[in-house]
């Protein structure tokens, strides 16, 4: 992975420029993130037609505790090791969260309306600043949706290949043990081949 995201990276030009103007906006972040947050929430359970479960406390600290890990992780501008693992982690529980990659996406948009309007109100339309800003920002958004996504795919297509054994169980009648033997032995057979080649 770290390959594959290095290259990620490379594309689409990030530095540590743009990791400079993310630490910025993060900072003028921290005093209004639970507003942000709040209306990431409202308009995410909107554009899902879930607005009725706003009502319930639990689900909403549950929302709001999670689109704060999103928003924060996003702007921690350190896509390096450890902290690129657990940005890729987040997308593997996202499924756990009943969030989709498509509501990602929806919240990038939403967010980055949002930290527009107060790098603006930050940057006194300073036009060359918040450019440089909004640019930084929109690497970000897309080193973060790579590793996410990663992550998210991951769960889905372990999902996919469960559902794809079980039916494959049930039309053949195997049983998973015997199917499972059936497997070791075919890849110890590869192996020894291999080992012979």
């Amino acid at each position: 992975m770290t390959a594959w995201f290095d290259t990620v990276k490379a594309c689409v030009g990030w530095d540590l420029a743009d990791q400079a103007q993310i630490a910025k906006l993060r900072s003028w972040l921290n005093s209004n993130l639970s507003q942000v947050v709040e209306y990431l929430g409202e308009q995410l359970a909107e554009c899902k037609g879930a607005h009725a479960l706003m009502s319930n406390k639990r689900f909403v600290r549950r929302l709001h505790a999670t689109l704060g890990e999103w928003l924060s992780g996003l702007l921690e501008g350190a896509f390096e090791g450890e902290r690129a693992q657990e940005r890729r982690a987040f997308g593997t529980g996202l499924l756990e969260r009943d969030l989709t990659f498509n509501d990602v996406i929806l919240l990038e948009g939403l967010a980055r309306s949002r930290l527009f309007e107060l790098a603006r109100e930050q940057l006194s339309d300073d036009a060359e600043a918040l450019s440089a800003t909004m640019r930084s920002l929109d690497k970000a958004l897309n080193l973060d949706s790579a590793l996410i996504y990663s992550g998210y795919l991951e769960v889905r297509d372990a999902e996919l290949e469960r559902a794809l054994l079980d039916r494959f169980l049930t039309v053949t009648g195997f049983s998973r043990t015997l199917y499972e033997n059936l497997v070791e032995a075919r890849s110890n057979g590869v192996a020894e081949v291999a080992r012979a080649g």
